[in-house]
């Protein structure tokens, strides 16, 4: 089943929810996050982290027969910045990935301007905001002139 379609997106939800609660109250990870099946396991204590990291990927191989992508399994400090679902995320910041960025100015039609508005809103800077305004009213113009 491709992993784009909307059943499958329901079914990891449903699948992953005992890794969920194993994680949370089980572990009692300090800060953890999961989106379809990619997830992030935040700790300050890197001994400890090692730990929860043992942990949850022993409880996914052996209770729900999965494994980890060993390309994704990566311990590493904040301050390097996380890319994450599109986003690179920092201990106290986020900004939009470039390839995310670019994507918006090549796919931005007027169908779309909300959901793109979302991301922009709340992962670009204020200089991207604008560009992002520009390029929604270009698209508006665009459709004017069309219809003339």
């Amino acid at each position: 089943m491709p992993i784009g379609n909307l059943t499958s997106q329901i079914f990891a939800n449903i699948y992953l929810n005992e890794f969920d609660r194993f994680v949370k109250h089980t572990l009692g990870a300090k800060a953890y996050l999961r989106y379809g099946d990619d997830f992030i396991i935040v700790e300050s204590d890197l001994e400890k982290l090692n730990f929860l990291r043992a942990q949850a990927v022993d409880f996914l191989r052996t209770i729900l027969k999965l494994t980890i992508n060993p390309k994704s399994d990566k311990i590493f400090k904040a301050q390097r910045g996380l890319k994450f679902l599109g986003v690179i995320l920092w201990p106290h910041g986020r900004k939009l990935n470039k390839r995310n960025v670019k994507r918006v100015r090549e796919k931005l039609a007027l169908n779309n301007v909300g959901s793109y508005y979302g991301v922009m809103k709340y992962h670009a800077n204020a200089k991207k905001m604008r560009e992002f305004h520009w390029l929604v009213g270009e698209k508006s113009f665009e459709m004017f002139v069309i219809f003339l």
